[in-house]
């Protein structure tokens, strides 16, 4: 259990990490307490190994481990309260500086409403909250006899890894759906317009695959042939600065000890100063992140520059200004047969899956079109027998059934959730299920 609460706190983590620079965070005026947060989760983390060890025998340590799991959804959950009431703060303003340090100083007084000071406030102590109750966590090694291992850090996924990276799993990509809508896209971007920048969004709800497709855009060679440069970011895991770095990184720039939005903006300018520029924006919760930040850098830089980005909010891609919106659509249940066969059959004989066909067309149909849904149970269905007996058990699962779970996490996750944790903690599933939503992991 300890290597499942390594992997969440990691997560965690890496949204702290993340966030500690927001405007959306520094509005609040919690940055101080965030790092704070961020200090002891990264020493509870070292503890992380010799737990796992010793909760074998010891009853007290896995009861530790099961308490700083419950810790972590918590916080996520008030980081989610943060991130939205920060971001409402700042849009409510007139017109905000992109020197979040002149918002907190200058603008707050004035714009703030009694109820956003009254947030602040309540927010503030909130995470002072959680703070004391990690650090009474941390304390228990002592009396635990938990032990730091320098080898061991809190794990933390890699874009490539979790399926926010430019990377396109081939495997995830079936059905004349995707490739049509990629041939549409594709001939969008390149066609010659006279508008030196022009914004595409792919819009839908998690699970989708609107990622698969951007990926699938962005690798095509047609793109490839008409943009000198191309960059990716997974915006929601990146703060203001990281963001301006990681573009300056993919367009091979440097930005040497810079560390400002200021100087960063600059830089990001000469680097794509009269080239073509393709830039990709995933995952994209906050039109501030190209209104304000990377807009006039962009534009005032490249000569032509295409912005594609994915988003979940509809709202979010009308205020980027963008000429396209591309709503993805679910998949038919053809194509999520294909999908499953693919992530089921992991290289072997497709002939194999034939037997199982009509039973695994009812599951497809339960996932409701959705990829996420589809890979998420074929994770399940790779670890049964290939029998009727063993999909058929998968079928009937009374979870297909549950209700009150948030409209985006689909009964295929509750499944997978049954097959992933023990039954001890089933009765806490559904809050923890909500939280692992909000986690970047791609399952």
């Amino acid at each position: 259990m300890a290597m499942i609460v390594d992997a969440i706190m990691g997560k965690v983590l890496e949204r702290v990490t993340g966030l500690v620079e927001e405007k959306a965070i520094m509005v609040l005026g919690v940055k101080d307490e965030l790092q704070k947060l961020q200090r002891t989760m990264k020493r509870i983390g070292l503890l992380l190994k010799d737990a796992e060890k010793k909760s074998i025998e010891d009853e007290s340590i896995k009861g530790w481990i099961a308490e700083l799991k419950d810790f972590m959804y918590d916080a996520d959950d008030i980081i989610d309260q943060c991130m939205h009431e920060g971001t409402k703060i700042l849009q409510d303003e007139p017109d905000h500086e992109s020197s979040a340090s002149q918002t907190v100083c200058c603008k707050l007084p004035l714009f703030c409403s009694v109820q956003s000071l009254q947030f602040r406030h309540a927010i503030a102590n909130d995470i002072k909250c959680l703070n004391d109750k990690l650090e009474e966590i941390y304390k228990a090694k002592d009396l635990l006899q938990l032990l730091p291992s320098i080898s061991n850090h809190v794990h933390t996924t890699s874009r490539a890894a979790d399926g926010h990276s430019s990377s396109l799993v081939e495997s995830d990509v079936v059905g004349f759906e995707i490739r049509d809508a990629t041939r549409r896209l594709v001939r969008s971007l390149i066609s010659v317009e006279e508008q030196k920048c022009l914004v595409f969004s792919i819009v839908g709800m998690g699970g989708l695959g609107k990622t698969t497709l951007a990926q699938y855009i962005f690798n095509d060679p047609m793109i490839k042939n008409n943009f000198l440069l191309h960059s990716w970011s997974c915006v929601s895991k990146l703060s203001e600065p990281e963001l301006l770095k990681e573009i300056i990184r993919n367009c091979d720039g440097h930005y040497g000890e810079s560390t400002t939005i200021t100087e960063l903006q600059k830089i990001l300018r000469d680097t794509i100063y009269g080239k073509h520029l393709l830039l990709v924006l995933d995952d994209i919760w906050d039109s501030n992140k190209w209104v304000d930040l990377l807009r006039n850098p962009v534009e005032s830089g490249a000569t032509k520059v295409r912005v594609l980005v994915t988003t979940r909010d509809a709202n979010i891609a009308r205020k980027l200004g963008s000429v396209h919106i591309h709503n993805v659509d679910k998949l038919s249940t053809a194509s999520g047969w294909e999908l499953l066969c693919k992530k089921v059959s992991a290289g072997r004989n497709l002939e194999d899956m034939q037997n199982l066909r009509d039973i695994g067309m009812q599951i497809v149909e339960k996932c409701d079109g959705l990829p996420l849904a589809i890979k998420t149970i074929a994770g399940v269905l790779i670890t049964k027998d290939h029998s009727q007996n063993e999909w058929k058990r998968v079928l009937e699962n009374s979870a297909w059934n549950t209700s009150g779970l948030p409209e985006e996490l689909h009964s295929a996750l509750y499944i997978s959730y049954e097959a992933f944790f023990d039954n001890g903690h089933k009765d806490q599933g559904r809050r923890r299920l909500a939280a692992l939503q909000r986690l970047p992991i791609t399952l």
